[in-house]
């Protein structure tokens, strides 16, 4: 396991190397890259439907059922072809989307926290955790689409930091090769 780890150290200085393009992308052009993910996720959803509606030309060819994956087709393509045209408003639908929910959750935990039996262990994380899910929800709500300029800075910054892990992780591999490179664990 060592040696194999330690011979394909590369192969980690190429995800760190991603990562860190993909962070400093996201924080110094968070906009872009959001209409980026946003395109190419629209890009991947249309070609999958397009797959789909192969594979159900295919099957109907053959007799078998085609109803589910035709259908499949028809909603994978109207939603490529929506991320692709109108990627800023699908962005804030999803967006709206997430806040709602966050909001749904935020007040269920509040309804079944105070439902719960008085002898409930420590109430203060449940509530602290609510509220986070509300005020992260409202955030969401009020303004979609910087929310999400804002996700993808912090994505970005997490990417730096996976990047640099990365990239020392992989140094140390290949140190680790240099000294005992026909070693087995």
């Amino acid at each position: 396991m060592k040696t194999q780890l330690s011979r394909n150290w590369w192969s980690f200085v190429i995800n760190g190397v991603i990562a860190l393009i993909y962070g400093i992308l996201a924080l110094t052009l968070p906009e872009g890259t959001l209409i980026i993910i946003a395109r190419y996720t629209g890009i991947i959803i249309l070609l999958t439907g397009l797959i789909f509606g192969f594979i159900s030309y295919n099957r109907s060819k053959k007799n078998l059922p085609y109803g589910m994956m035709l259908f499949q087709t028809i909603v994978m393509a109207i939603l490529g072809i929506l991320i692709l045209f109108y990627t800023q408003e699908t962005i804030n639908f999803f967006i709206l989307l997430i806040g709602a929910w966050a909001i749904l959750m935020g007040v269920v935990q509040l309804i079944v926290l105070v439902n719960v039996s008085p002898g409930f262990g420590n109430k203060n994380f449940f509530v602290i955790n609510a509220v986070i899910s509300l005020i992260f929800g409202l955030l969401l709500v009020i303004d979609p689409f910087n929310a999400a300029k804002t996700l993808i800075v912090l994505s970005g910054i997490l990417a730096l930091f996976f990047g640099f892990m990365m990239i020392w992780f992989a140094y140390n591999l290949r140190k680790l090769q240099k000294i005992s490179p026909h070693e087995e664990l």
